[in-house]
């Protein structure tokens, strides 16, 4: 009777255990870490209930434990990391556009209404910047191209009635 007892009873110490271990596999992986609080808080209540109840296998409830403890610390503390990376990164797009933007304009003081082509090439990757000197210019342009989109589909559609085949 006793080992019958004492074998499901130290299923729930040998349940936290392997559950705190899978937690804190997943909780090393970068940024698949963050799923990882799931098991741990699976594995700590395990071990918890398991170490309430009396005549349990103590060791494998407490090392459970501290698996467990150990993966949500793990797991909480990427969450906090990416939230500072996001928070550091938000501006780099707005640098970008800043800096075309003011390469623009000095383009255009020093060259008037030419157009001008800038090419970046570092090894295999190639950067393209192409300016025109007046802003008017490409607001005209734009909205002559805003405009031509209806037309542009009215000429579609007749190009298709009438195709040669």
């Amino acid at each position: 009777m006793e080992e019958e007892k004492t074998s499901k009873q130290s299923g729930v110490g040998i349940g936290a255990l392997v559950t705190a271990i899978i937690a804190f596999l997943i909780a090393v992986v970068p940024c698949v870490g963050l799923i990882a609080v799931i098991p741990a808080v699976i594995a700590i209540v395990l071990a918890i209930v398991g170490l309430s109840r009396p005549n349990n296998n103590q060791g494998m409830l407490v090392g459970g434990l501290v698996v467990g403890i150990i993966a949500l610390m793990i797991s909480v503390s990427q969450s906090f990391v990416l939230g500072k990376i996001a928070d550091k990164s938000g501006n780099w797009s707005t640098d970008i556009e800043n800096v075309i933007r003011d390469v623009t304009d000095d383009l255009e003081k020093e060259f008037g209404d030419n157009e001008v082509t800038i090419r970046i090439n570092n090894d295999d990757e190639t950067v393209e910047i192409k300016a025109s000197a007046k802003k008017g210019d490409l607001q005209d342009r734009l909205e002559e191209l805003e405009g031509e989109i209806d037309t542009l589909k009215e000429g579609a559609e007749k190009d298709t009635t009438q195709g040669e085949w």
